[in-house]
């Protein structure tokens, strides 16, 4: 009877947890609904820039920088090549003509190699601006790439645009969140302070305090200085800085090279993190 009891008050527990952590989420979605909302009506608001109609005299120049060679993982972590890249924007580009959005060779679409290089990159956009050949950037596998040109795209303005919209699936990290620095930013998928928020969230409801983390990170063990953080790294400090301003927690956090894995020093780094978590909690994450 009492293993009948605890197993029902566990799933209406668990119900509960539920139900709160949807009503927060459809708050948010709510909050996101009106600051949109807001954005929009300040856009209209604006003086309108001169209208020049979309057509095959008249084409939209977007680039696509992206490099040819996949490079390092340490700069491509998620490996977008351009031999990826082409293919899906070509049946992208034929569904727009065939559902006529727009009129028939009036997008006219510029691919061009980074070399996953932080000069060579944004050097790229610069060229297509000079020949006055760019509306939109889609792109970037390097996020040292694609953040001075998003920090410079809103300033590109011309007499038919008020910047250059930047639209990437990288630079996931929290110091791209600055609208007022980014403006023109778009990131389509969801960046580390959403999950940051979900991690958050689990750990006021079950009220965990004390935490460590154990992440791998690809500069720890090497003397090579031009490494750049990993994406584990980056999503670490998303988080641990969020919890640090809450509970003042000092050298919690692990690291260690799954390229130069130890056996024991992965065991020592464990027992350090249960002493530090009380035994109760700890995050490990490898990408």
């Amino acid at each position: 009877m009492l293993l009948y009891l605890t197993f029902f008050s566990f799933v209406f527990y668990s119900h509960s947890v539920q139900d709160n952590l949807i009503a927060k989420s459809q708050h948010l979605r709510h909050l996101r609904h009106i600051q949109n909302l807001r954005s929009i009506q300040k856009f209209q608001q604006r003086q309108p820039n001169r209208i020049v109609k979309v057509s095959a005299k008249h084409p939209m120049h977007i680039l696509f920088p992206v490099p040819i060679k996949r490079g390092k993982v340490t700069k491509n972590p998620f490996g977008i090549t351009m031999d990826l890249v082409q293919p899906v924007v070509d049946i992208a580009l034929e569904n727009v003509y065939r559902d006529k959005l727009v009129v028939e060779d009036s997008l006219k679409l510029h691919f061009k190699d980074t070399h996953l290089s932080d000069a060579h990159g944004p050097n790229v956009a610069i060229n297509q601006l000079v020949a006055s050949k760019l509306d939109c950037i889609i792109g970037y596998a390097f996020v040292y790439a694609l953040a001075p040109v998003a920090r410079m795209s809103p300033y590109w303005k011309s007499g038919t645009n008020n910047g250059i919209p930047v639209i990437t699936t990288v630079g996931l990290t929290s110091n791209l969140d600055n609208k007022q620095e980014y403006r023109l930013l778009t990131r389509i998928t969801s960046p580390y302070k959403v999950l940051t928020k979900a991690i958050r969230m689990v750990f006021d409801r079950m009220n965990w305090h004390k935490i460590a983390y154990i992440f791998h990170e690809q500069k720890y063990g090497t003397a090579k200085v031009n490494i750049p953080y990993g994406e584990c790294y980056l999503q670490m400090a998303s988080l641990q800085v969020q919890q640090y301003k809450r509970y003042r927690m000092d050298h919690n956090y692990f690291m260690f090279n799954e390229l130069k894995f130890d056996r024991m020093q992965m065991l020592k780094i464990l027992m350090k993190a249960s002493d530090l978590g009380n035994g109760l909690s700890f995050i490990f994450l490898k990408f």
